[in-house]
């Protein structure tokens, strides 16, 4: 009997299975694919190498400005990106199985539950296990379109992506979330023909209004075509059609419009199922000693947030703590990064005694040293303390951790005035910003 077994080893199971071992519990973990989930292996690590890669090169095509001149001009090795991404994930997966091997027990199989009553059996492998506490963990995968089943060619996952041996020419987009944006850079950086299609009026729906102009602004400057409040209706012979009549071809289709928990197999009571779990807020459910973690929990989580809550149910386990309520930042990785977090202009009323700061990065001389000064910053004000931050910056994922501090403590305007930030930096823009009217 073990104190703890957890199903799945992405970054949530890999949290709990650690935290359990720190605190001197017997544990045991079933993973059938590769440790590390699709966080490490297949999405959020993947991408952001590749997106480093594409970038770069953008910045190097622009290098004269800076007074570097180069003899030839710049291109990319695709093969290279891919390996380097290999090689990165690999260095990782092996520190992850040398700590889990450490006080873990790891099997490398699918498990799956039977449950009789009050009895709770885990099988795999051909073996039967039994602990007092099980964590489901089984992370999520993407969503599909009706109409657009993935078949790794040309109806993609952003997986599927990483698989490709060469850049296709053309591709269309579904979906503006932050992983439909992320690709649309790199595919257009690496000279691929973009085009989003967003069902929504705006992209990256769920942001801040500005950030939403903001984000369509440094997408076309890149030569992404969008199509808002549009959507497909056909595809034939490789052309798509869309329900504003419009109809171009493509080589592939990336559908990216969210992700949704994977289910872990389970029989209840002899009846073999395989189904969701309905949690409640910490993370339990109506079977006793049973939880789920990170995206089998939410699959829309954030990696942020499925680390997060699996360390909310470690601590419901470890020490019966009740759930922290925590407002969550959201970062779209393209140049320049877009950050948010908390309250966005479109839900306040002004006269409800919401109060909005904004400063142009054009006007701090730190961001025109690391030519970055198209960018913005805004906060919402409410009670003097800051409610909502909204970034447009090199660094925005940085910057809107420090706001993520101010916020979830709920820091008055007049203690964070009296904050000390290094000076020539980016971070100071955090103080420029609370002197902005």
């Amino acid at each position: 009997m073990y104190d703890i077994a957890i199903i799945g080893l992405g970054i949530a199971g890999l949290e709990a299975a650690l935290c359990a071992a720190k605190n001197g519990l017997k544990v045991i973990a079933f993973e059938k694919n590769e440790i590390g989930g699709s966080y490490l292996n297949f999405n959020s690590i993947p991408t952001k190498t590749i997106s480093y890669s594409s970038q770069l090169l953008k910045k190097i095509e622009q290098s004269s400005k800076f007074g570097i001149n180069l003899f030839a001009k710049p291109g990319y090795n695709w093969q290279i990106m891919l390996d380097r991404k290999i090689e990165i994930t690999n260095k990782f997966s092996k520190l992850l199985n040398s700590e889990l091997n450490k006080n873990i027990t790891v099997v490398k199989a699918e498990a799956e539950l039977s449950i009789n009553y009050d009895e709770i059996e885990i099988y795999a492998d051909d073996n039967i296990y039994q602990a007092k506490y099980i964590i489901i963990a089984t992370g999520s995968k993407p969503k599909e379109l009706a109409g657009l089943t993935f078949d790794g060619e040309f109806v993609v996952k952003p997986d599927d992506m990483l698989k490709k041996i060469d850049i296709p020419k053309k591709v269309a987009i579904v979906g503006s979330g932050s992983i439909g944006l992320e690709w649309a850079q790199i595919l257009s950086d690496l000279g691929s023909e973009v085009k989003i299609i967003e069902i929504e009026k705006q992209l990256a729906f769920n942001y801040d209004v500005e950030l939403q102009k903001r984000a369509e602004k440094i997408l076309k400057s890149n030569k992404v075509q969008i199509f808002k409040n549009d959507c497909i209706i056909r595809v034939s012979n490789d052309q798509v059609f869309l329900k504003s009549g419009i109809a171009f071809d493509v080589d592939c289709i990336l559908v990216a419009i969210g992700n949704e928990s994977n289910p872990c197999k389970i029989s209840i009571n002899g009846c073999a199922e395989q189904f969701l779990i309905k949690p409640q807020d910490d993370g339990s459910c109506d079977i006793d000693n049973l939880y789920l973690a990170g995206s089998a929990f939410c699959g829309n989580f954030a990696p942020h947030e499925v680390l997060f809550q699996a360390k909310s149910v470690m601590n419901k386990i470890l020490f019966n703590k009740e759930i922290e309520n925590k407002i969550s930042p959201y970062i779209i990785n393209i140049s320049p990064e877009i950050a948010t977090i908390g309250v966005k202009e479109q839900d306040v009323d002004l006269f409800d005694g919401y109060e909005i700061r904004k400063i142009s990065l054009s006007s701090l001389m730190e961001y025109w040293c690391e030519d970055c000064q198209d960018g913005m910053i805004k906060i919402i004000i409410k009670d003097d303390i800051i409610v909502g931050a909204h970034i447009v910056s090199k660094n925005a994922s940085l910057l809107i951790s420090i706001f993520s501090i101010l916020i979830n403590h709920k820091i008055k305007l007049n203690e964070i005035e009296n904050l000390v930030f290094p000076l020539p930096s980016l971070a100071h823009g955090v103080l420029e910003v609370l002197k902005s009217e």
